[in-house]
């Protein structure tokens, strides 16, 4: 049973979590109890039990004179997650608005170029793929760089979501790299992943890699430089599209 999974969603700190979970183990204690469990003073064990009493995932309750904490029911919890649910649901609608919004008052024809820097904002960087559905992205890629650069575990869910939005990608891979393959099954082109590969010429090698979606090309560095930037621009779209086209003829068809 995986209690921490459960209470991500909560946004509690360790400490609220593990307060949390000796409770559920423990069944009905006093605060006085819960701090010799936990190992933290009486005094901040009574603030914590507070938060999660205010978050609504225990409750109080009088044994004699003295006050006792229990955690609520599962069933009260799924109407919490509900309740999260039904305002994730309300805030989608919100951003519907203000994308339209922000559609009529930022129209421009100029280029838009973002930098970034870092693990953490290249896996952004490449979230911004995912605001879009049923497109088709063509990459230029160096599986193995940017294994290092953003690692499997990011990548694997990033492809997971990219699926689920129906966004196809046609990749090409340097021959150099295709190890990384073996040890990454996620990699496999099948048709659940919507991933069609092809592996570059011998003689074609590279470390940095680039996507092209819609009017977007990202390019990404790989670990040594650990950088990357998005332009959005229809006529770098188009010209990067023609030279991958030709490189796209001239690879050959993973097996």
């Amino acid at each position: 049973m995986n209690i921490q999974k459960l209470l991500k969603i909560f946004r509690l700190r360790d400490i609220e979590a593990k307060l949390y979970e000796e409770l559920f183990l423990g069944g009905t204690l006093s605060a006085s109890e819960i701090a010799k469990r936990v190992e933290v003073s009486r005094t901040s064990v009574y603030d914590l039990l507070e938060h999660l009493v205010a978050v609504g995932l225990i409750t109080e309750t009088l044994q004699g004179v003295t006050k006792k904490f229990i955690v609520q029911s599962p069933a009260k919890i799924q109407l919490l997650i509900a309740e999260k649910e039904q305002e994730l649901n309300d805030a989608k609608c919100v951003t519907e608005e203000l994308q339209q919004t922000y559609n009529r008052n930022h129209i421009s024809d100029k280029p838009r170029l973002q930098l970034f820097e870092g693990r953490a904002e290249l896996q952004q960087m490449m979230k911004d793929l995912l605001l879009y559905r049923d497109i088709t992205v063509f990459a230029y890629w160096p599986i193995k760089k940017m294994l290092a650069l953003l690692s499997s575990e990011f990548l694997i869910n990033f492809h997971k979501e990219r699926a689920k939005r129906n966004i196809a990608l046609r990749v090409i891979w340097p021959a150099t790299q295709l190890s990384a393959l073996k040890a990454n099954q996620f990699l496999n082109t099948n048709l659940g992943l919507k991933r069609e590969a092809r592996v570059a010429p011998h003689d074609i090698d590279f470390s940095l890699g680039y996507s092209i979606y819609n009017n977007t090309v990202r390019f990404i560095s790989s670990s040594n430089e650990n950088f990357g930037f998005l332009v959005e621009s229809f006529e770098l779209a188009e010209m990067m599209k023609t030279q991958y086209d030709i490189l796209w003829k001239n690879s050959k068809r993973l097996k």
